[in-house]
């Protein structure tokens, strides 16, 4: 006879933090692919595309954001492909690929910098209010925080249910913005070229800009494909947001760009809110509740992911992390340093890639059959030490070449030469 959990009394279902989650409690494949094809649909999104596009010319720039979301494609996709068989979420999964203690460092790496971005995007909730409509910038913060907590406390269940307003509202009120944008401006898009003076970007870099952006998410995507009934309903589910909805994310941006209505693109990109909120009263009142929409979709996702893997670190409750994750990241927000720790947070983000790729590669490529009772596998970590070392060295001394695009790879053949070795050496092998 099954329990009644104290979360199932009060109306909540089950998060399963530190389980897979049962067949029976698998959801529809509309309801997982709502909760990721609404995240890339974000404000950060039409930024980036508007950057890439103000830099490479529109051309250049959408194939660009093109390539970037077909390589989230194949790392997200394939992570989906596997939770979505298993049932696992990401700290789960990591276990089995960085031992029982090894994990620990993966899943506290991606589950902090996930609370970053949860503190920096309620930072951007005031700071957008402030900027665009005279708000005032505390109360904004917090109440961004606030409910942004409170959806992510109801758990999965709220994600979907943001997802199916927020998503719709961006493509409708984006698409307004690129009517009003052709409206005052060229229409001349496809010609459009690099602005002189805002500064170079190889396409390798803008590659590894577009791919940056999902990747502490993108490799916790087990949090959330892990409801999907099989392997096959993940990969897709992960297919509707890479590269669908984050490739017309951006390519929103990258027009409106083109336009040439924006004055300082190569800062602001295609952030549209500042010609909704001058596009009269109906607009303007559409572009508030829009902020805290879209955000929101940003920040419940980057708060689930962190709150999922610490309380299966902790041995706690996802929704009691919830509460004390937001807290910290309220604080943070309210601080005002977000605006500080950006870019360490994608420096971070230049060392993930490797994790996705090592796990994709010891258990859905090369299918290893790891000692699971094993407190490190120093193969995993060898692997990602060194592919990570080969991205920052890229980084600092190759920019201009894809620094995602080297930890991936490198990583890849790091573990398979590995991999290898391993098998030659063992008393086993004949």
């Amino acid at each position: 006879m099954s329990t009644i959990t104290n979360d199932q009394k009060q109306g909540l279902d089950p998060e399963f933090e530190h389980t897979a989650v049962p067949k029976e409690y698998r959801k529809s494949f509309s309801s997982v692919s709502a909760v990721w094809y609404s995240f890339p649909l974000v404000l950060t999104s039409a930024v980036i595309g508007g950057v890439v596009t103000a830099m490479l010319g529109f051309k250049m720039g959408v194939a660009a954001i093109l390539t970037g979301n077909l390589l989230l494609c194949i790392i997200v996709g394939a992570l989906s492909y596997l939770a979505g068989n298993t049932g696992e979420n990401f700290a789960i999964s990591a276990k089995r690929t960085f031992g029982q203690l090894g994990y620990l460092a993966v899943s506290g790496l991606l589950s902090t910098v996930v609370v970053g971005w949860f503190a920096l995007m309620v930072g951007l909730t005031g700071d957008t209010m402030f900027r665009s409509f005279g708000a005032n910038l505390l109360f904004m913060t917090i109440l961004g925080g606030v409910l942004y907590v409170g959806a992510t406390f109801i758990g999965i269940k709220a994600l979907t249910i943001l997802g199916y307003i927020a998503a719709p509202m961006y493509l409708i009120l984006g698409i307004v913005s690129v009517v009003i944008a052709f409206k005052n401006g060229s229409s001349d898009i496809i010609h459009f070229q690099p602005i002189a003076g805002v500064g170079a970007l190889s396409f390798g870099a803008a590659v590894t800009m577009v791919f940056a952006t999902f990747t502490d998410s993108g490799t916790m995507t087990a949090d959330f494909t892990r409801w999907a009934k099989n392997g096959k309903q993940g990969f897709f589910a992960a297919f509707t947001a890479f590269p669908i909805s984050k490739f017309l994310a951006e390519v929103i941006g990258a027009i409106i760009v083109a336009t040439g209505i924006v004055l300082q693109p190569e800062a602001t990109g295609g952030d549209f809110i500042m010609i909704l909120a001058d596009a009269g009263p109906f607009l303007s009142i559409l572009a508030i509740l829009f902020v805290f929409i879209n955000l929101g979709v940003g920040c419940t996702h980057c708060l689930y992911n962190g709150a999922v893997g610490w309380s299966h670190m902790t041995g706690g409750k996802m929704r009691t992390l919830t509460i004390v994750l937001g807290i910290i990241g309220i604080i943070v927000a309210i601080s005002g340093i977000w605006n500080a720790f950006q870019t360490w947070l994608n420096l971070l983000g230049l060392i993930v890639p490797p994790i996705a790729t090592i796990i994709i590669m010891d258990q859905l490529v090369l299918k290893r059959k790891n000692d699971e009772t094993k407190k490190w596998q120093p193969l995993s970590f060898i692997s990602w030490g060194l592919g990570a070392l080969v991205a920052l060295t890229v980084n600092e001394y190759a920019p201009q070449l894809s620094v995602v695009v080297a930890g991936i790879v490198s990583s890849a053949i790091f573990f398979y030469i590995g991999n290898m070795f391993t098998k030659s050496t063992s008393p086993n092998h004949a």
